[in-house]
């Protein structure tokens, strides 16, 4: 079907030639009689062309067609009169009202027949126009939307943005990128790029943005552009035939990256110097390690550590130095180098930094000029070395070749250097002093020791003589003498008894140390037995009760442990409560080390006297009540000391005491 024509007229007799033709080109004929008809016709049908006479009763082809053109969801339909009229103002009329055309009665039905079909494709081409007309405005508001929805997101996004054409020049710039160009973008837009930023050309930019251009592929990179000193982040893509590209100042995140890499390496430099300072605790080796490792670090002609007397004076005491230059170590110098004020100034802790000594603005001290030419100093950074807020010299570093500004890394890590050598110095002197008191100590405890032995071994032979003419006295004349007579040798016997056992104690006290055996793998268990069968009779008289858990193997004494063991439970048989004693002994593998326990139920000890028990001669009770030397615990401290532990009692008054000691475990040591 070739479309739809509406035909008005009110002698529709006049027209069936007309509507069989029109049927006979494959058209659809719509009819009406009026005007009226018509126009609610057309509002339903919305035929595709109007066939028009231009006089009817009531409303007249032209209010017709005024009042269809007058309804906008049908204006647009074609009109074409059909009239008797051949007057020119009657067409004229109808044209102004917007008919399209006029076809005289007797109608040529093929020339209506062509003047339909040339309006119906008139018609057809309009309205194509005009949709293609809206699709075009509607594509237009949709770039235009598009393109200020893309610029409203360039404008808010954190990056910077640009675009080139490929000619490179600039064909948009946000915002954010005059800040970080330091440029606007009416100066920029429509510029060459390289042209606006020469210094680029042959950078890192530059390559990157020509291989995206190349390869038409998307690149990221990092990148520093010295004009403007900063750090940028780059993503740049392929864009209608330049590029775009997104970027960020990162400058702060690269200058913190570097700051922290700075700090890294200082860590890792004054780690690894100091590890090898307090490697060793010699002086001499602490002060020439430190001054070899400040050297490799700084890249100095010289390091040295100047150690300033208590005169006043000052000399080289380690360095550092390279071939070309004068060595200043084994040179002492007067006061007047470093003179009171400059010391005062280093023991409070400054620092001394000169770019170049010959630059008048450093204000190099009168009594230094000559040492740095002496020298040949050019450069010079000075921090103290102290130990314990006192100045004992300074460390010093020398640039000889040329000047040189310090940096603030190279000061921190001298300054800390300066305190860690300060720290291994005072360590150095601790040990030298502790060393030379352990010696002194050893060599008194030694001599101490032979003297106890010789003394109490000289003092046997008397003794025995004494003890013999008592006991002969008090036989042969015991019965012939009154009562206090008899007293009297009672007391002599019964001290030179006492005197004998001292003597034994005090021999065995000396012992641990000077006769003691060397170690061998020894089963506890077989000393425990030992030391039990030792003290069978006073177990027995007791009636005490002596049980133990399995005992370890250790590294010991033989003899020392069954001394050891056997004091333990005799002390606890001695110090018994008014029941029978139990004695229990245990041993427990602890942080390498064996713990033993030797508990009982005796009288326990008061808190403040567990740690008087174990000095020599100590008592805590009266002879007559508690016999004995006070002599057997202090054996047993020194014993377990001789084996490398320790011993401490845990006690409760009434209750009973726990003597724990300790004696290292070679095999959790090996």
């Amino acid at each position: 079907m070739n479309g739809q024509i509406l035909i008005v007229d009110d002698t529709l007799t006049e027209l069936e030639g007309l509507c069989d033709c029109l049927n006979a080109a494959n058209f659809q004929i719509l009819v009406a009689e009026d005007g009226e008809s018509a126009i609610e016709i057309a509002k339903d049908a919305r035929p595709d062309l109007i066939l028009l006479d231009a006089f009817m009763p009531e409303m007249d082809g032209f209010e017709t067609c005024r009042q269809l053109k007058a309804n906008h969801t049908i204006a647009e339909i074609p009109v074409i009169f059909m009239t008797a009229l051949t007057e020119t103002i009657d067409k004229v009329k109808g044209f102004n009202l917007g008919a399209v055309d006029y076809v005289t009665k007797p109608f040529q039905q093929q020339e209506v027949l062509a003047r339909v079909q040339i309006h119906l494709g008139v018609q057809q081409l309009t309205r194509q126009l005009r949709e293609q007309m809206v699709r075009e405005q509607t594509a237009r508001r949709e770039a235009e939307t598009e393109r200020n929805r893309t610029n409203n997101i360039l404008e808010n996004i954190t990056d910077a943005f640009f675009a080139l054409d490929q000619n490179w020049r600039f064909t948009y710039l946000n915002s954010k990128i005059e800040p970080l160009l330091q440029r606007t973008r009416t100066e920029l837009l429509g510029k060459n790029i390289w042209d606006e930023f020469p210094e680029a050309v042959g950078s890192e930019f530059y390559q990157h943005y020509f291989r995206v251009r190349a390869e038409q592929t998307a690149v990221e990179f990092e990148a520093f552009y010295a004009p403007l000193d900063a750090w940028f982040a780059v993503h740049a893509y392929p864009f209608q035939g330049g590029i775009s590209a997104y970027f960020q100042d990162i400058t702060d995140r690269k200058r913190g990256q570097q700051e922290l890499q700075r700090q890294y390496q200082r860590s890792q430099l004054f780690s690894d110097v100091t590890l090898k300072i307090r490697q060793s605790l010699n002086l001499d080796e602490v002060l020439q390690t430190a001054v070899t490792e400040v050297q490799k670090v700084l890249q100095a002609d010289r390091v040295l550590i100047y150690r300033l007397w208590a005169d006043g004076s000052g000399s080289g005491v380690a360095e550092a130095v390279l071939p070309d230059w004068t060595p200043i170590l084994g040179n002492r110098f007067p006061e007047e180098v470093f003179p009171a004020d400059y010391r005062e100034q280093y023991r409070q802790g400054r620092v001394a930094k000169i770019a170049d000594v010959t630059d008048e603005q450093e204000n190099v001290a009168d009594c230094l000029v000559k040492f740095v030419q002496q020298f040949q100093v050019k450069a010079k950074l000075v921090v103290p070395i102290l130990i314990k807020a006192e100045l004992w010299g300074l460390l010093i570093t020398h640039q000889c070749a040329e000047a040189r500004r310090w940096t603030e890394f190279e000061i921190e890590l001298l300054q800390q250097l300066s305190d860690q050598i300060g720290i291994a110095l005072h360590q150095a002197q601790l040990l030298e002093q502790e060393t030379r008191q352990r010696q002194e100590l050893a060599l008194s405890n030694a001599e101490l020791q032979q003297f106890a032995y010789i003394a109490s071994h000289d003092l046997q032979e008397p003794l025995r003589m004494i003890t013999s003419y008592l006991q002969l006295l008090e036989r042969r004349y015991k019965d012939q003498l009154d009562e206090s007579a008899n007293d009297f040798i009672n007391y002599a016997v019964d001290g030179a008894t006492r005197m004998k056992t001292l003597i034994n104690d005090l021999l065995t006290y000396s012992r641990v140390e000077t006769r003691g055996k060397t170690f061998e793998q020894v089963n506890c268990n077989e000393s425990l037995e030992q030391a039990i069968a030792n003290l069978k009779l006073a177990i027995g008289e007791t009636q005490a009760t002596v049980i133990s858990d399995p005992l370890p193997e250790i590294a010991a004494d033989r003899t020392q442990m069954i001394q050891l063991f056997q004091n333990l439970i005799s002390n606890a048989l001695k110090f018994r409560s008014a029941e029978p004693p139990l004695i229990y002994l245990s041993a427990q593998s602890h942080s390498e080390q064996w713990l033993f326990r030797v508990q009982d139920n005796g009288i326990g000890i008061e808190p403040q006297y567990v740690d008087r028990i174990f000095v020599i001669f100590q008592r805590l009770h009266n002879r007559a009540e508690y016999p004995g030397t006070g002599i057997g615990l202090a054996i047993c401290k020194k014993i377990v000391e001789r084996h490398g532990g320790k011993i401490w009692v845990e006690s409760c008054p009434g209750k009973g005491s726990t003597f724990c000691f300790t004696v290292p475990d070679q095999s959790q040591m090996e």
